[in-house]
């Protein structure tokens, strides 16, 4: 159990169950940020093989790796010798299971006491890969943007027991209708085994197309309507982009969701060590570890982004004060920011 007491910040995180609490000067309180992340999403490599039509970083096979020493760099950097280091890190991409170190990052990480979690496309996933990671990470998530690429995906983890395994859906235009089934139950029957389905918003970027963002209203209200009454039979959850069109429409209690972490509570380092708010930043609100100090950039640096994100929605409604508004990168993928 990780316990941090940092001024009026407090973080309480259970390492087995992946459970987290933050709170203020009291448990009504929300702090405004984490002095030390409670999260680093790291991008080992923008190597992949699989060319997904998706791939908001448009990872390629000859895309840059950063090296094994680099990254043990990257986990020095986020330690403070006052308060810690992070909690958690997302291991992506690229396809993590292309870098030729993948494994001793796993084994350092685990070293450190840090919680690894990690995404895959799933095609070099085998009894080997589970056998080698089994008991060194928090939960692996296999990327899918149709119902037929989540069955293409079950042969693969046999031999995955013991391994929390989540499907991260990539939620656009022409998925969303599946996933109106896959919350209703319709496909149940590929679950079995699966932790938890989460959605991700569909975003331009990389080779990501503007004409699958998320816009039709009557699909965005069939999907908040099956969220209400689910019968999936695993767990399912957002991610932070999708946040305002959940509170905006009062599908899930506003105490359950959490708005953008990036910048605030979590942050992003890429394969040349470049620290940003979040992996959709485009270079945007960047400084690199090789010119900074990690707590220089999180404390001061980024505090120029914590003072210009703030909640410019011209929608009133009743969850305004407690979101923090559409994308400050891609606010088109915020459907009620648009309207």
């Amino acid at each position: 159990m990780l316990t941090r007491h940092i001024g009026d910040y407090h973080f309480l995180a259970d390492a087995e169950t992946g459970m987290t609490f933050r709170w203020g000067k009291t448990f009504d309180d929300n702090p405004s940020f984490a002095p030390v992340p409670e999260l680093a999403d790291i991008s080992i490599s923008n190597r992949c093989s699989k060319g997904c039509s998706f791939c908001y970083k448009d990872s390629t096979p000859e895309g840059h790796a950063m090296t094994y020493d680099e990254y043990c760099q990257v986990l020095d950097s986020l330690y403070s010798p006052d308060n810690g280091t992070v909690f958690q890190v997302a291991i992506g991409g690229g396809e993590p299971l292309e870098h030729p170190d993948f494994f001793r990052i796993v084994d350092e990480t685990a070293k450190r006491g840090i919680v690894l979690n990690f995404t895959t496309n799933g095609g070099l996933l085998t009894p080997d890969v589970f056998a080698k990671i089994k008991g060194k990470i928090g939960a692996m998530a296999i990327s899918a943007s149709s119902i037929e690429e989540m069955e293409l995906a079950k042969p693969v983890l046999k031999g995955s027991d013991g391994i929390k395994v989540n499907i991260h859906y990539i939620l656009s235009s022409d998925s969303i209708s599946e996933a109106v089934g896959l919350v209703k139950g319709e496909y149940n029957d590929i679950l079995n085994g699966i932790n938890a389905v989460v959605f991700l918003t569909y975003k331009p970027a990389g080779r990501g197309k503007e004409s699958q963002v998320l816009k039709n209203e009557d699909d965005i209200d069939a999907f908040m309507k099956a969220i209400v009454i689910s019968k999936c039979s695993c767990k399912i959850g957002f991610d932070a982009c999708f946040v305002p069109m959940l509170m905006q429409r009062q599908a899930v209690r506003k105490e359950m969701v959490d708005t953008c972490e990036g910048g605030f509570f979590s942050v992003y380092i890429d394969e040349y060590m470049n620290v940003s708010p979040c992996s959709f930043s485009g270079g945007k609100d960047a400084y690199s570890l090789k010119d900074y100090d990690f707590y220089d950039i999180w404390l001061h640096k980024l505090q120029d982004y914590r003072d210009r994100v703030k909640n410019g929605c011209k929608r009133m409604c009743a969850v305004h004060d407690l979101c923090r508004g559409a994308c400050p990168y891609y606010p088109q993928i915020t459907s009620c920011y648009q309207r």
